[in-house]
């Protein structure tokens, strides 16, 4: 689900829009009940969730100004069509993502596939309708198929029925990425080819994101999004295979202090992961087993938790009531922890949770991944023998 992420902000190719005083989202969808509706952006520095709107002949209006064009989310809360209740948490599912400029741009939907609504207005929703069909025809297959085997989950069902529904998403995420690789070398400029390249941020090997980033064409490298995107590149540099281990020091959940130096001599998984963040949770498990089997061969995991709330005493407390209800027993710190002074989480180019980092016994990094898959197992045991 990670390509459904929404963080972008271009300032090239759309200037003529500003020629009004501000942006009209008009929204009409069907099926709606008692949901509230919402437009959510980052722009100017800020990230904005907008519920305020007027009515008008059956059309929903939000008006607002953006300082330049922003990507934005239009979603509506207490929807059961757009999230999938798991023991593991919450799993979201599409958004549906336009480019909001200052003009008037038209959103017509339904509620049960809001994800597949039509948006005009705007030079870059035109840009992407190109290829908005052939990409949202292979989002509504992998969920509803991802859905529906979730909603008719009873206690004791084979999980082969779980393991189709992934293997589709995962066949379906891999032709989208295929179709948006061949915009993005077709149309260089496009603000689009921006937003596409943002969402292979993890997919694509370090050599492939920088070289697609190259080709980019200056309009879409002026947005502060491809900034961020240089970041990551940036980071992933910093911390590419080969490469030693960026100094870590943060405390652990009993206050004690954790670095990461102490550890050479063995091989450490860092584990990226947070509460709010269902797979992560669904993981730990596969981890203990992991940990189980290695640690006494010389198998450390460190885990990174980074947490979304605005308190770091909040933020502390359902970390360590996590830890306990998971069973975890390894080493533990939390980022948001003098982050101001060090962000694990940006030094190490993490944009996707969980991601894991595998260390060799001299502290330099030999594998990562996104996700939570069997490659860990098959190093592991390539490395230690079992």
């Amino acid at each position: 689900m990670k390509r459904y992420f929404l963080i972008l902000c271009f300032v090239f190719g759309l200037l003529s829009s500003y020629a009004q005083d501000g942006y009209t989202l008009k929204v009409k969808i069907s099926n709606f009940k008692n949901y509230t509706p919402y437009l959510a952006y980052a722009a100017g520095g800020k990230y904005v969730i907008d519920t305020n709107y007027t009515k008008e002949n059956g059309w929903m209006l939000f008006k607002g100004k953006v300082p330049e064009p922003a990507l934005a989310s239009f979603g509506l809360r207490r929807n059961p069509a757009t999230v999938i209740m798991s023991n593991q948490g919450i799993i979201p599912g599409p958004s549906l993502n336009l480019f909001l400029t200052n003009e008037e741009i038209v959103v017509n939907g339904d509620a049960n596939m809001l994800y597949m609504a039509k948006v005009e207005g705007g030079t870059a929703n035109k840009e992407w309708d190109a290829i908005k069909p052939k990409l949202n025809e292979l989002t509504h297959q992998s969920w509803i198929t991802l859905k529906k085997a979730f909603d008719n989950f009873k206690p004791g069902d084979d999980s082969v029925v779980f393991k189709q529904a992934y293997k589709l998403s995962e066949d379906n995420a891999a032709q989208s990425e295929k179709l948006e690789l061949d915009f993005i070398n077709q149309y260089p400029n496009s603000l689009v080819s921006m937003y596409f390249l943002s969402g292979m941020q993890n997919s694509l090997s370090f050599e492939a994101l920088k070289a697609a980033y190259t080709k980019l064409g200056n309009g879409p490298k002026n947005s502060s999004f491809a900034k961020e995107i240089a970041g990551k590149i940036g980071s992933m540099e910093a911390t590419a295979i080969g490469k030693q281990a960026i100094p870590l020091q943060k405390k652990d959940i009993n206050g004690n202090d954790v670095n990461l130096e102490t550890l050479k001599g063995k091989y450490v998984l860092l584990d990226f992961w947070g509460t709010w963040c269902g797979p992560c949770r669904a993981s730990h498990p596969h981890l203990k087993k992991l940990y189980d089997k290695y640690k006494a061969d010389g198998f450390e995991i460190l885990g990174i938790a980074h947490e979304q709330g605005e308190k770091l005493e909040q933020n502390r407390k359902v970390w360590k009531d996590a830890i306990q209800q998971d069973g975890i027993s390894w080493i533990q710190v939390l980022n948001n922890e003098g982050i101001a002074t060090f962000d694990a989480v940006k030094a190490y180019g993490v944009t996707a949770f969980p991601t894991k980092i595998l260390l060799d016994k001299e502290g330099k990094v030999i594998a990562r991944y996104v996700g939570d898959g069997e490659e860990i197992d098959e190093k592991l045991k390539t490395l230690l023998g079992k």
